[in-house]
């Protein structure tokens, strides 16, 4: 048996995970499935900032809910034990990506079957006659328009960097006092990632909140969830790692003061030696 305290930061990861799932694939089927008559651009990016903004408030620390900025702290800003947690973070990031998709799946059924009955993937094989895909509901697809994935890579690195970033200014102690409310600066950075780079990508920016949305899809609507686009899935899985990780070495190595990161101690002992050599 495991103690509930102990179980308490994977539980937060599990429920954080779950509920930006429901709240997130919520409202994009909400507006797809009304033909936008319940929603809009505007409303995908409120109710995925507020998901996030919510789910910071299950525990203290706060669950990361993704697996590429629980990575990449791990990596830049490592701490004892850290790494002895991960695999049931992850584990319980992806788990909640699943259930909450079940969940929303099972709240929409009728509405999905009724606006795309013959269930269909954006770039699949099948076509909808009516140029409806609902399996863009549970996962992201890329734009038309790219000639590459390689642009989608660049959309979803580009677009975790700046959520990194973001999230250690948010949590530097020399900005505690800026931030009383870190959650609320959550949702207006989140939202404002949405409004200015999350269109042509859907801004999955957490391989969590995508695969596992998409593993359960792939028992609705068949395995070519993963090989459609040139097995685009690929890309919102390890995409949002390297962005988190190219996000956290540019604030530690240009702003960040404070101790426990291995580039700005790497920094440190390169001035220290080069000033040795000077003298």
């Amino acid at each position: 048996m495991f103690p509930r305290r102990a179980l308490k930061p994977y539980l937060a990861e599990f429920l954080g995970t779950a509920l930006l799932i429901v709240l997130g694939d919520g409202v994009v089927a909400q507006c797809l499935l009304s033909d936008y008559q319940y929603g809009t651009w505007l409303s995908i990016n409120i109710a995925w900032a507020a998901a996030v903004c919510l789910s910071g408030y299950l525990s203290d620390p706060s669950p990361t809910i993704n697996p590429a900025v629980t990575i990449c702290t791990a990596l830049v800003r490592p701490s004892a034990g850290q790494w002895r947690t991960i695999p049931g973070k992850l584990v319980a990031q992806f788990l909640g990506g699943f259930v909450g998709a079940a969940i929303v799946y099972v709240n929409y059924r009728s509405a999905i079957k009724a606006w795309d009955p013959e269930y269909t993937i954006p770039w699949g094989s099948i076509l909808s006659p009516s140029g409806h895909h609902s399996a863009g509901i549970f996962s992201t697809y890329p734009s038309a328009f790219f000639e590459s994935n390689w642009e989608a890579v660049f959309a979803e690195v580009l677009g975790s960097a700046v959520l990194m970033f973001g999230c250690l200014s948010i949590s530097d102690p020399g900005n505690a006092h800026r931030f009383p409310a870190p959650q609320l600066s959550m949702f207006l950075l989140l939202l404002s990632i949405g409004a200015a780079l999350g269109w042509q990508t859907g801004y999955a920016l957490n391989p969590a909140r995508d695969f596992g949305p998409r593993l359960f899809s792939s028992i609705i609507y068949g395995r070519e969830v993963f090989t459609a686009a040139g097995y685009y899935f690929i890309v919102p899985l390890f995409a949002p790692i390297v962005g988190c990780t190219v996000g956290a070495m540019t604030y530690d190595g240009m702003l960040f003061e404070g101790e426990g990161s291995r580039v700005t101690d790497a920094l440190d002992k390169a001035e220290e030696y080069g000033s040795l050599r000077l003298q």
